[in-house]
C-alpha cells in the first residue's frame, strides 16, 4: 500500500478535535521540529527545557506563551523593565513569545484572530495551528511555515493538561 494512502486512512480512521476536549490551562511538555536548522534557531530562542502556558477558554478567547525556563532578571528596578539595557531587554524579548484572541476550531485547525502580542505585528492577523489530541489526554499542535529562503518546515508543541490547584 502506498504511504500517502496509508496517511489518508489513518486520518480518515481518526475523530476529530472537539471543543470539549481543548477547552481548559495546558502546560507545555516539549516541543520539536522536522528540520536540524530550524532546531537549532529554536534552542536558542527558548533553550533546552522551554516552559509553556496555553489557556483556551470556553468563552472563546486563547492565550499562549513560551519561554526560555530560566530568563535571567533585568537589571535595575525589577518593578520597572525600562532602565534595564537594550541587550538585555532585547534578550527577554527574543526568549518569549506570547499572543491572544478568539479562537475557533474546524476540521483540526485551531486559528486564533489575533488581539495582542508581544510581537505586535501578529495584532490584527492569524495563527493558524493543527491541531490533534494525544493518547493520555494530551495535546499537540503543529505549526508549517515557510522560510524566506522558500523551505517550508513544520514545527510542534505537546501539551498536558495543568492539574486543578487546590
Amino acid at each position: 500500500m502506498r504511504p500517502s494512502l496509508l496517511r489518508k486512512m489513518v486520518e480518515m480512521d481518526r475523530k476529530m478535535v472537539t471543543r470539549e476536549e481543548i477547552v481548559g490551562t495546558w502546560l507545555m511538555v516539549d516541543r520539536g521540529t522536522d528540520d536540524p536548522a530550524d532546531e537549532a534557531v529554536s534552542l536558542a530562542r527558548y533553550g533546552p527545557e522551554p516552559r509553556g502556558l496555553l489557556i483556551i477558554s470556553d468563552e472563546g478567547w486563547m492565550n499562549a506563551a513560551i519561554s526560555w525556563r530560566d530568563r535571567p532578571v533585568l537589571t535595575g528596578d525589577s518593578a520597572w523593565h525600562t532602565d534595564a539595557p537594550d541587550a538585555e531587554r532585547l534578550h527577554a524579548f527574543d526568549t518569549y513569545i506570547s499572543y491572544g484572541g478568539r479562537w475557533s476550531l474546524k476540521n483540526d485547525v485551531f486559528t486564533t484572530q489575533v488581539d495582542f502580542a508581544l510581537n505586535p505585528s501578529w495584532v490584527g492577523g492569524e495563527q493558524v495551528r493543527g491541531m490533534e489530541t494525544l493518547p493520555g489526554g494530551g495535546l499537540k499542535l503543529t505549526l508549517s511555515r515557510t522560510w524566506p529562503d522558500g523551505k517550508v518546515i513544520t514545527a510542534w508543541v505537546r501539551w498536558r493538561r495543568a492539574v486543578p490547584s487546590r
